[in-house]
């Protein structure tokens, strides 16, 4: 699944750590892609608001990077005296191209009852 994020940014200046910061930026607007479904670990599972963070960039080809990131998610269930707190790390390809940054997410949602059927 593509996802285009538009932001400014210069075809000259692609630097990992220039593309860094870029990244940085724009986690608001790709959030919930970084992180998935995390109901494939359990239904309780939640992101830990701020904790995803951009490890490291690296470049792939002309124009096309790896982002290494990982991020905190909560599983909290009082009846079952559940309250853990686990840090996962992934990665996420992505493409530079006039005024936008181009993403190559995963699509991992769980599928529903009706799509097992």
């Amino acid at each position: 699944m593509r996802k285009i994020v538009p932001c400014d940014i210069l075809q000259a200046d692609k630097k990992p750590l220039k593309l860094k910061d870029i990244l940085l930026q724009n986690i608001p607007k790709i959030e919930k892609m970084l992180i998935g479904d995390l109901q494939w670990y359990s239904q309780n599972a939640l992101l830990v608001p701020g904790t995803i963070k951009v490890i490291s960039v690296e470049a792939l080809s002309d124009n096309r990077y790896k982002m290494y990131y990982q991020f905190d998610w909560n599983v909290f269930n009082p009846c079952l005296d559940i309250n853990q707190t686990e840090t996962k790390q992934e990665t996420v390809e992505f493409e530079v191209i006039s005024g936008a940054l181009v993403f190559g997410f995963i699509d991992n949602t769980r599928p529903s009852t009706a799509d097992e059927l």
